[in-house]
């Protein structure tokens, strides 16, 4: 897979970084609900296991923080899964491994990337749906979660339709996004966006993340989308840092997506 380029908040000092969160921090925890927030976290984009992936895995396995894996099917091979799980063992319960579209391509021709769009005819859809769920299910065998993320976390409701129709028990895309899911397809949205801000600015682009989780934890819902492939040795720092932050916040409590469907 091509790199991928860095976001301009992870340009700052991991210093600088540092020490704005923990500014902001106190006046933050003093927005949470009293009621408390559900906290998730999903990283996208998975099926070539390298330097990069497994430096986001070693932060959440030191923090012991869940996280949901989505797996692109037509990455995934015998070879990199022995890798993926070798790196992830030998205890797998802190990840839910599941299905990424299929091959993570755009399939329309005009206007937003969709790999399952309106332009796609219903029954190559769940061709697709259904191979690339076959797939995950013979290499990962009891550890595939049947959960979707579709790539650009957006896709047509026919495609929603084959999910519930292929066994699928929930879904994950980004907050406020149409159309609905079916209500057999509970959604488990992600709503703060770690390492694709499209900031210039790098000052701005802290103040742009911190905004994100503001407003998620006032939700009540806070889901985080990371990119590993987008991580620098700033970023890899940062994170450690975060999830170390959130687990020891009173009212922040950290789920398995599995949990919340």
């Amino acid at each position: 897979m091509p790199a991928r380029p860095v976001s301009a908040i992870w340009k700052n000092k991991i210093s600088t970084l540092t020490e704005s969160f923990d500014l902001w921090w106190d006046d933050f925890s003093k927005i949470i609900p009293q009621d408390g927030c559900d906290v998730f976290f999903r990283a996208d984009d998975i099926g070539y296991p390298g330097k990069q992936f497994s430096a986001m895995i070693d932060a959440f396995q030191k923090n012991n923080t869940p996280l949901a894996l989505a797996v692109v099917p037509a990455w995934l091979n015998e070879q990199r899964r022995d890798m993926l799980l070798e790196k992830l063992g030998p205890d797998l319960n802190l990840w839910c491994l599941h299905q990424h579209g299929y091959r993570h391509m755009n399939n329309e021709q005009q206007g937003k990337k969709f790999e399952f769009g309106s332009s796609r005819k219903k029954a190559i859809v769940t061709g697709e749906l259904g191979r690339g769920k076959e797939k995950l299910r013979n290499l990962l065998g009891q550890h595939f979660c049947p959960i979707f993320t579709p790539p650009w976390n957006r896709c047509s409701a026919e495609t929603m339709q084959s999910l519930v129709e292929l066994g699928f028990n929930g879904i994950s895309r980004s907050t406020n996004v149409s159309p609905q899911p079916p209500q057999d397809l509970p959604d488990i949205p992600v709503n703060i966006d770690l390492h694709t801000i499209k900031e210039s600015s790098p000052a701005k682009g802290i103040k742009i993340l911190q905004s994100q989780i503001e407003e998620a934890v006032q939700s009540g819902n806070a889901g985080f989308m990371l990119h590993h492939q987008r991580m620098n040795k700033t970023s890899q720092i940062f994170l450690h840092y975060l999830l170390d932050k959130i687990s020891n916040t009173p009212g922040l409590r950290v789920k398995d997506i599995q949990d919340m469907i």
